[in-house]
């Protein structure tokens, strides 16, 4: 077993060493039962990977939980365990989407989780993503009924030969996906309301931390910027679970255009047992500090959602807001995520 896991991580290591080459590459991390700390990574064999594991996880949850920061949360405003989907968008066309979850280690240690994921580059969204947050979520609940090493590392490789086998088919472009997704924001009925103001402050809060970690970017500061929105009704999508944190990436990146804060990277993390999206404008080189992750546990008594915060903002950038909703609601024409 051991030895074919080595064969198909060395084999598509090398394969993806072109930054412009199509690519569906799944990934375990975090605490696990079957091992005594921290697990082996399986699958960590792309840059961006690398990127999500030390951001997300050795960077941002390590450096909340050594600072205590979430300790000092009163009990009520904590969010007690870990449930999460997140989408992290490197560019138009590069994500990695995966599930975090509450996990141990065999020493009963529990304060960080365990993460499944996948990193894809090249393929059609709008067909890859539900088929691949499904393949995530048989290997999410694998891991969770087994407490054995072994058998993690069975349900890894069978799901990555089931992805790989997956990829050739899917290879193309995803504007349609992004329109899909657009136009589930600008057809939510609660953003909607009163005039479109939940869009109308969601869209200024992502346009306000935007220059903010343009500041950062320009500043080669590896600092980026949060704000918290609200859970979209995708229940009339194929997104599945984490279908939030899909639409406010696409969202944030059409809101902020072509400057380099959407190429730097975007992080939409929703919270499956709470409803809200914690999206994280990356800074210089794609880092952010971990207080940008200090949402994963604060509730939405200590940090409100865009939505419900009473910004000042100029009439013209709501009419903005308006015209540009209404542009989202045009159909695409291959709207898989609708």
């Amino acid at each position: 077993m051991l030895k074919k896991i080595s064969q198909w991580l060395g084999g598509l290591s090398g394969a993806s060493s072109g930054a412009g080459e199509p690519l569906a590459q799944i990934c375990l991390f975090g605490k696990h039962p079957g091992w005594d700390d921290h697990m082996e990574d399986l699958g960590l064999v792309t840059q961006l990977l690398v990127d999500v594991r030390r951001g997300l996880y050795a960077e941002g949850i390590a450096g909340n939980i050594d600072s205590g920061a979430w300790e000092k949360l009163a009990p009520d405003a904590r969010i007690a365990r870990f449930d999460h989907a997140f989408v992290w968008r490197q560019g138009p066309t590069e994500f990695v989407y995966g599930r975090l979850w509450a996990s141990r280690d065999a020493r009963g240690r529990d304060k960080y989780p365990m993460v499944a994921c996948y990193h894809s580059r090249g393929l059609r969204l709008e067909k890859m993503a539900p088929r691949y947050a499904a393949i995530i979520a048989r290997l999410t609940d694998a891991c969770r009924r087994t407490d054995d090493s072994h058998a993690v590392r069975g349900e890894f490789l069978r799901e990555s030969e089931a992805a790989k086998a997956q990829a050739p088919a899917l290879i193309g472009e995803s504007a349609a996906f992004d329109a899909a997704c657009l136009k589930l924001a600008a057809t939510d009925a609660a953003l909607l309301a009163d005039g479109h103001e939940g869009l109308t402050r969601c869209c200024y809060s992502i346009w306000r931390e935007g220059e903010a970690a343009a500041k950062a970017i320009k500043a080669g500061t590896p600092r980026g910027s949060h704000t918290r929105l609200p859970v979209i009704d995708v229940a009339e999508s194929s997104l599945g679970r984490g279908g939030s944190a899909w639409v406010w990436t696409s969202v944030a990146h059409d809101v902020l255009g072509e400057r380099n804060i959407a190429h730097e990277g975007l992080v939409a993390i929703e919270s499956l047992e709470f409803g809200h999206v914690d999206l994280i404008c990356c800074g210089a080189q794609g880092r952010f500090a971990p207080t940008e992750l200090f949402g994963l546990k604060a509730a939405r008594s200590a940090i409100p959602a865009a939505n419900e915060v009473p910004y000042t903002i100029e009439p013209a950038f709501a009419s903005q807001v308006k015209a540009r909703a209404a542009a989202w609601t045009a159909d695409p024409s291959q709207g898989g995520a609708g």
